[in-house]
């Protein structure tokens, strides 16, 4: 890595991607290793490290192209040459000074933009605190009461209509676009998914896309679109999927995977979404679902393989209190003779988040005795009637009183606190951490099974090496006496006789290789891949993990070429050797409270983007192979939080009292909810409102109307459709009924046929026997039954061959009007279709 590299004047002559030269903006700063950006009226910038990365980076930051933009666009910018300066170098570029007052101010807004900048933000605000359309109704008034002399606030109108069609219209697409346009610079990008039932009782399958963002120089999630369903299979969800992709302009082959809940959920969907891929260039990486679902599901397994059932009793006390605030002040009167400063609230279980009922089991035995003293004195003394024929309270009564339940909810709660919770806690954060996952999932394994086998037996192994490692054998089993089962609950065993200790042991036993069972079965720990990515940690930065690295380039689908692929380990062995500032992984040092230093440290993408930012003498990436490859590998995701986060926000943005949002508004929302979040750090008032934003606004109204008239002429265009088909319905209904009446005709005439048939053989057969016999009375009476037979089957004859014509001709037009109302039915369901994608 470049030391102490200075200000080249060469940079001067360069110009950027529209064409502009540096120098109207780039001058040297004060010290030789220093340069200033005067559009962005910056301080010395530093760029000893990262020489020309250092500036390129700076032209690529959202405010820095926000001002150039400015610059273009406004006449009353001007350029003026420094040559008054003297250089101290015949050498040196002139440089040029844009003579600008304050570059913010330039945005120039006439009074109605600035109007629309006010409405901007207020809608921000809506979409952003969960605010319900109506309560906009009369926001205008109390904006112009609050702020009398204001002709802004006297202009500004927002009601539920207008909120409702600004968010669904202008800000939300907008903030689509914005995304869509930024997916459209990376070579790859992850799509993350689930679905969850919300407060309208309908299917709602949440899409979020994982990539690195050029202009933070990060990683981020941010939400895409959200997919209304009833019924859906797996095909459906891929056509939805591919046909919004198809929409935005985003090709298919840029996916890299599929974020989902679980290895088994959605295999279907990620088959025939690969297969899509595979037509178009493209294909999948596949590391199986979010992994810590597998963990908690491994913690349910465990408990539930006893008949312990911890949950319920939890449950119970928290159902005794929840509608009842009497029953809430009695037990917080109780709690407060004890102790005034303990927890008051007992916390609710959910059976979507197992782990958690760790943090349930401490808050019910930190009031314990509270809970004793209320269960089992306040109540039998003060409210017998309430108490009596009460299922529940029988419940509590008896899990109050037994040791049994304490130290089984001691167990589990040392369950939680030391293996479980630290995992769970670190893979919920957003910041990239595949980079930690196999050590990460390694050490909870390791953590389970050193808790019950014997150390010796367990040994240094890691990794894969562990699930080579049979749990089952009771010779590798520690005994009672040396099993982990927290000190809380071996405190308690003194008060459990012989029998309880035995069937207690037996339970302990059974729910650790029940949990070793199921994370065995599901946990990557011989992926060679995820193994492989742990050398992005900084500690890893060695030529010895040159072929991790190569393998990791290989794995990647349709990035690298293979030429990148060989450039891949000179940049490895270079980066290697690279002197790092520990600044750029340090965040911080600290000191804990007994005085202990600590070290904070940056996000990896943080440190990677520092890292992969370096540039050459002549401006040129350093590790341009490795910037692609390394980019492209933080973003793939280490678990699903991140959209299970976002069922949290649906049950923010639309409570069962929004059940009535349509589905554009529910899209619109949620864009311009990750706007604020994205832009604006999560504030409204911080979103930098710029002349697209104010434009959506002002157009929104007439793309809502535009929008409205579309699905009223669908509306009416299905209407007159289905009155056709219905029309074409009752022509087949009776084409039907006429071909059934023709079809028995036909048959009643061919079996008369028949029989006609047979009585000419029978009167043959007469006819030449009584010929043999030369008897004439039979010959006449034989000739007499044959004339009038065939007679008759010449009728019946003619009479076949005109039913069957009129049936040849019914069953045409039965296939013509069936045909036509296939076609009709196939063309509503299309225009449908068109209908749904637009909006």
């Amino acid at each position: 890595m470049p030391k102490n590299t200075q200000f080249n004047q060469c940079w001067l002559l360069k110009t950027d991607s529209e064409g502009i030269k540096l120098n109207l903006w780039l001058k040297p700063g004060g010290k030789k290793s220093t340069f200033r950006c005067i559009i962005c009226k910056t301080d010395d910038l530093d760029c000893s490290n990262q020489g020309w990365g250092a500036i390129s980076q700076h032209m690529k930051t959202k405010g820095h192209l926000e001002n150039m933009k400015l610059l273009r666009t406004n006449s009353t910018f001007s350029f003026q040459s420094s040559t008054n300066q003297p250089s101290s170098n015949d050498n040196d570029i002139a440089t040029s000074e844009v003579r600008l007052e304050n570059l913010r101010k330039p945005l120039v807004l006439n009074f109605h933009e600035q109007v629309l900048k006010a409405e901007a933000l207020w809608a921000l605000t809506v979409a952003q605190r969960g605010y319900s359309f109506n309560s906009c109704d009369e926001i205008g008034d109390v904006f112009r009461n609050m702020f009398p002399d204001s002709k802004i606030a006297h202009e500004f109108s927002i009601q539920s209509k207008k909120i409702s069609y600004v968010l669904s219209h202008g800000l939300g697409p907008y903030f689509h676009q914005d995304l869509v346009k930024c997916l459209k610079r990376n070579e790859k990008f992850v799509l993350c998914f689930d679905e969850q039932t919300n407060n309208q009782n309908r299917k709602q399958l949440d899409l979020l896309v994982r990539y690195w963002c050029h202009d933070k120089g990060l990683v981020v999630t941010r939400y895409y679109k959200s997919i209304f369903l009833g019924h859906a299979t797996a095909s459906i969800l891929k056509n939805a999927i591919v046909d919004s992709f198809k929409t935005d302009g985003l090709e298919i082959k840029r996916l890299l995977m599929l974020g989902r809940d679980s290895p088994f959920v959605n295999l279907s969907l990620e088959k025939l979404i690969q297969d899509e891929m595979k037509k178009n260039g493209g294909d999948l990486l596949k590391i199986g679902g979010c992994h810590l679902h597998v963990v908690h599901n491994g913690f349910k397994a465990g408990l539930s393989s006893t008949d312990w059932h911890p949950q319920n009793k939890c449950i119970d006390i928290y159902s005794w209190f929840k509608q009842s605030p009497a029953r809430k002040q009695d037990f917080i009167d109780i709690i407060d003779d004890f102790n005034s400063l303990m927890e008051k609230t007992i916390l609710y279980f959910t059976n979507t988040r197992w782990v958690l009922l760790g943090k349930v089991i401490n808050r019910v035995l930190v009031l314990w005795e509270p809970l004793n003293e209320y269960f089992l004195v306040f109540l039998p003394t003060n409210q017998k009637q309430q108490i009596q024929k009460n299922d529940r309270y029988d419940r509590i009564k008896l899990s109050l009183t037994s040791y049994k339940t304490k130290i089984q909810l001691q167990f589990v709660l040392f369950l939680c606190e030391t293996i479980f919770d630290r995992f769970l806690t670190l893979f919920q954060q957003e910041a990239p951490l595949i980079h930690l996952l196999h050590l990460e999932l390694s050490t909870l394994y390791r953590g389970v099974l050193v808790q019950f086998l014997v150390p010796e037996y367990v040994g240094d192994k890691t990794g894969g090496d562990l699930l080579d490692l049979d749990f089952t054998l009771n010779e590798k089993q520690l005994n009672n006496t040396q099993i982990c089962i927290g000190e809380g609950a071996r405190k308690l065993l003194v008060h459990l006789d012989r029998n309880e200790r035995e069937s207690f042991f037996v339970d302990v036993k059974t729910i650790y290789q029940t949990i070793a069972e199921y994370l065995k079965k599901h946990l990557p720990l011989k992926s060679s891949f995820l193994r492989d990515i742990q050398v992005l940690n900084p500690s890893f930065k060695s030529a010895q993990y040159t072929d991790e690295v190569l393998r990791i380039a290989r794995a990647i689908p349709y990035l690298l070429t293979d030429q990148e692929i060989d450039y891949i380990r000179d940049e490895w062995l270079t980066y290697s050797l690279d002197i790092i500032d520990e600044k750029w992984y340090i965040k911080q040092k600290k000191e804990d409270d007994s005085g202990n230093e600590y070290v904070v440290y940056h996000r990896i993408d943080y440190y990677w983007n520092k890292v992969l930012g370096i540039t050459t003498i002549d401006g040129r990436l350093k590790y341009p192979t490795l910037n692609k490859l390394i980019k492209n590998v933080l973003i793939i995701p280490h678990g699903n939080a991140d959209i299970e986060r976002g069922f949290s926000i649906n049950e923010h943005m639309i409570p069962q009292n929004r059940s009535s949002l349509s589905d554009s508004s529910i899209n619109g929302i949620r864009s311009v909810y990750d706007g604020v979040k994205f832009a604006g750090a999560g504030s409204s008032h911080k979103v930098h409102i710029n002349k697209d934003i104010i434009k959506s606004v002002e157009k929104s109204y007439q793309l809502y109307k535009n929008d409205l008239n579309l699905r009223k002429s669908m509306v009416e265009r299905s209407e007159k459709e289905n009155t056709e088909c219905s029309q074409v319905y009752e022509i087949c209904k009776q084409v039907l009924i006429e071909e059934a009446e023709l079809l028995k005709q036909q048959k009643d005439l061919q079996g008369e046929l028949q029989q006609i048939n047979l009585i000419i053989v029978d009167g043959t057969e007469s006819l030449n026997l009584a010929i043999k016999k030369k008897d004439s009375f039979d010959m006449d009476r034989a000739s007499t039954l044959i004339g009038g037979a065939t007679a008759r089957c010449k009728m019946i004859t003619e009479q076949l061959s005109k039913v069957t014509e009129e049936l040849i001709k019914i069953q045409k037009k039965r296939k013509e009007k069936f045909g036509e109302q296939q076609q009709k039915r196939q063309k509503t369901t299309m225009n449908s279709s068109i209908l749904v994608n637009q909006s």
